[in-house]
């Protein structure tokens, strides 16, 4: 059944917005796709965040390339995710063309680390979403919704063989690397996989970083992995290391995906205490890299086998991506 045209505007990130579009599909809606950001290589998204106004010109040359290109059609809703660069006009120009249309805002990032343009365009919504618990307590105009969990992490037919007691797979930033350093020592069987996104910037942040320093380019990779593999490697996981972003309180994607892939969560999260789906045999919370008996009774936890989450929590299933997109549209 048909429900609605959507004009969807959502940066590249890792090929979620794709699974997000085809979600949306597959509920009944028609789609148009367009990349928030004019460029994606590492040096602009590094400036778009950091001192968006050196690139308006290029910001504005885009989206009115965008309006042109989409001047013929009507939409039924504008669904943007995080929003750093969308212009304010953009968005007046979009509601005077459909006035009819419903406005929908999500930021699966901080609001800290956004910059302000995301929080100059929330007046313009009819509803706004973010994933981080204190940022919904300190803008009244936001409410809470993680994040979701994509095909690739679902459990079909035979489960896979545990392969490793526990893997990271994820960016290098801030304190990951000493931390997943700490952790692993008290496990015998694991797999790191880190990835940055252009080499200049690893040397940059070898720099100026003190966290940087003990880390070799041979401990690195600039080439991304695919959804599958990551999956794979969960799957054949007993636990999984999750470490989310300074000044961040929201659930990270991972908490998702590991926990769709039977894997037990070691989180440093302390907020997923009030998730709904919550169960502390599927996950581990590290809070405290100083004591030692904790880390050991995690350890120990982690390589012991659990029933998925999946098989314990109805509520999980509302993560699934197909099930996710729905509630932007009730």
């Amino acid at each position: 059944m048909f429900k609605g045209s959507v004009l969807f505007i959502c940066p590249a990130f890792f090929g979620y917005e794709i699974a997000i579009t085809k979600a949306l599909e597959f509920n009944g809606y028609s789609v148009d796709y367009i990349d928030e950001r004019p460029s994606n290589n590492s040096f602009s998204k590094a400036i778009f965040r950091i001192k968006k106004d050196l690139l308006n010109k290029q910001i504005s040359s885009y989206y009115k390339s965008v309006e042109e290109k989409l001047a013929h059609k009507k939409y039924d809703y504008l669904f943007i995710i995080k929003g750093e660069v969308v212009p304010i006009s953009f968005i007046e120009n979009f509601k005077e063309k459909n006035p009819n249309a419903k406005l929908i805002y999500y930021t699966y990032d901080s609001i800290n680390n956004n910059n302000k343009n995301s929080i100059f365009i929330l007046q313009h919504f009819d509803k706004c979403f973010s994933f981080d618990f204190e940022d919904v307590k300190k803008f009244p105009i936001l409410k809470q919704k993680h994040l979701f969990f994509t095909d690739e992490f679902l459990i079909e037919g035979e489960i896979p063989q545990k392969k490793h007691d526990v893997s990271f797979v994820g960016t290098l930033h801030s304190n990951r690397f000493s931390v997943m350093k700490k952790l692993f020592s008290y496990f015998k069987k694991t797999f790191v996989f880190y990835y940055m996104p252009a080499r200049w910037f690893f040397y940059f942040e070898k720099l100026t970083k003190k966290e940087f320093k003990p880390i070799s380019i041979s401990d690195v990779s600039f080439n991304k992995i695919s959804r599958a593999e990551v999956a794979t490697i969960f799957k054949a996981s007993r636990s999984v290391l999750d470490i989310q972003r300074f000044g961040q309180t929201g659930l990270t994607m991972r908490t998702f995906e590991v926990l769709a892939s039977g894997a037990v969560l070691i989180t440093t999260n302390p907020y997923i205490e009030q998730a709904d789906f919550y169960n502390a045999d599927n996950i581990l919370i590290l809070q405290d890299l100083t004591d030692e008996k904790s880390i050991t009774e995690i350890s120990e936890k982690a390589v012991q086998d659990v029933e998925s989450i999946r098989g314990k929590s109805a509520a999980f299933e509302k993560y699934y991506v197909n099930n996710w997109v729905n509630e932007f549209f009730e």
